[in-house]
């Protein structure tokens, strides 16, 4: 039996998140991160993702998208489905620190694993973020995440987050205008 083919990035739905995606949504945030983030974060840290850690997020999502098709504050957040399944989603929106570099920054990109590589990533960027000028936080050391961004006009500007939490240091990236 062969392997499935690979759908490509056009294959994938975006969409605004809707109550339904409380559950998967959370239930795939606590797998990314337990896969991305081993060995950045502390153990226990990882090892206590859960559903129950990220399911008050994406119930305050969904329930933003429910009110309003454009959150007031300016949020942007798409989830990617592919055949009904989760496989991704993207967040951004005005920058969240006081020194900002831009007034854009991409608070979250992620990707399931095994729908890595098919340039999901890239087209959240793309269709969500834009091409515009925009910063980022990356956990220092997770040099996947560098090189995607990198690919795609960010480069680390020396920047590193003062407020380590769970054992990670951020550095930011910065795609000027």
């Amino acid at each position: 039996m062969s392997a499935a083919p690979d759908p490509g990035a056009a294959a994938y739905l975006l969409r605004v998140p809707l109550m339904e995606d409380v559950e998967p949504f959370a239930e795939l945030h606590a797998r990314v991160w337990r896969h991305t983030y081993r060995g950045l974060m502390d153990d226990e840290v990882v090892d206590g993702l859960s559903v129950e850690t990220f399911r008050p997020l994406w119930y305050s999502v969904a329930q933003a998208y429910a009110r309003d098709t454009v959150p007031a504050d300016g949020r942007r957040i798409r989830v990617a489905v592919l055949e009904g399944g989760p496989a991704g989603w993207l967040m951004c929106g005005p920058a969240r620190d006081e020194d900002a570099p831009t007034p854009e920054q991409l608070w979250a990109l992620n990707v399931a694993p095994e729908h890595q590589g098919r340039g999901l990533g890239a087209r959240l960027l793309a269709e969500v973020l834009g091409a515009g000028p925009a910063y980022l936080w990356v956990a220092e050391g997770n040099e996947r995440a560098v090189r995607f961004y990198e690919r795609h006009g960010f480069a680390l500007d020396g920047t590193v987050s003062p407020d380590g939490h769970a054992g990670v240091r951020e550095v930011r990236m910065l795609r000027p205008g």
